[in-house]
């Protein structure tokens, strides 16, 4: 049995979590699963998985012969694929993490076209607001809305977001009159998370920036809960566009100092920098990119 083979072999178990389902996969006996697992612990000179009667385990240097080994097979088969031409027809699984709202805003008709276009394409998709281990969880792709941190990853940028300040045309109609940031402290604010005094930063076409110490009449971690609340006209609200764009084109929501903005950031495609990029993956990443025209965000 050849290297490659052996690495294929690896892999199942790993990701069948059984020597017994990978060998199911690969349609051989459970003992000859085993002996390949075996023989490539002694070629390599190290134990790659704990095993007891009763559990097994990845050892370090498991996980890292797992992670590198991937990227081999994904590289191999890519080729391979290139070569008969079957790039053409994209095929295999895209593990996808992306941010809860974002995600069901911004990207779900994206989405849903891709696999329209692309049937053979497999998405896993999680829509979770969590910070995903993007190399523990074996995600291919992961979409955060940060700056990137951990120099084990790379980031591409999809589009930009912003925050935009709103409220309910009620509450503007019956409330003290805003022209300026400063006026802003007087007013009901519906605060994005649990700062009970929040500071919010107004940035003016021209000037300088203005930022302004407030109190939170409302606090909560869920947007759509106080985008919702802002239309009931129990304040005023800073949001991302992509979460308040349909309540200010339907007229629930108008902006406040609409002047002033926030400072745009970006929202990034995340992926490792030892991980060979499929060409599914690739192509995904271009679909996004155009459908969201490499700007500010807009709803589907």
């Amino acid at each position: 049995m050849g290297q490659l083979e052996e690495v294929r072999a690896f892999v199942q178990i790993v990701e069948q979590e059984s020597i017994g389902k990978a060998a199911e996969q690969a349609g051989i006996a459970k003992s000859a699963m085993s002996r390949r697992l075996r023989l490539l612990e002694e070629r390599l000179q190290t134990v790659l998985i704990s095993r007891t009667t009763r559990q097994w385990a990845l050892t370090e240097s498991g996980r890292q012969y797992y992670e590198r080994g991937l990227d081999i097979i994904h590289a191999f088969d890519e080729f391979e694929a290139q070569v008969r031409h079957e790039n053409l027809e994209l095929k295999g699984e895209i593990r996808l993490s992306v941010p809860l709202y974002f995600g069901q805003v911004g990207l779900s008709s994206p989405l849903l076209e891709f696999a329209r276009a692309y049937p053979e394409v497999r998405l896993n998709i999680e829509f979770s607001d969590r910070l995903v281990d993007v190399i523990g969880e074996h995600y291919d792709l992961v979409i955060r809305i940060s700056e990137l941190q951990d120099s084990t990853l790379i980031a591409r940028q999809l589009c930009q977001t912003r925050h935009v300040f709103c409220a309910s045309p009620d509450y503007i109609g019956n409330s003290a009159p805003i022209n300026t940031p400063q006026d802003v402290a007087a007013h009901r604010i519906l605060q994005y998370g649990s700062s009970k005094r929040p500071k919010w930063t107004f940035t003016p076409t021209r000037g300088k920036d203005v930022t302004v110490s407030l109190s939170a009449a409302m606090n909560s971690h869920d947007g759509a809960f106080l985008i919702a609340a802002a239309e009931q006209g129990l304040g005023i609200v800073r949001v991302p566009d992509f979460l308040a764009e349909t309540s200010l084109h339907a007229g629930r929501l108008v902006q406040v100092l609409p002047t002033y903005e926030h400072k745009p950031q970006g929202i990034y495609f995340v992926y490792p920098t030892t991980r060979y990029l499929p060409q599914r993956t690739r192509v995904l990443m271009d679909f996004l990119r155009a459908r969201l025209d490499d700007r500010t965000v807009q709803p589907c």
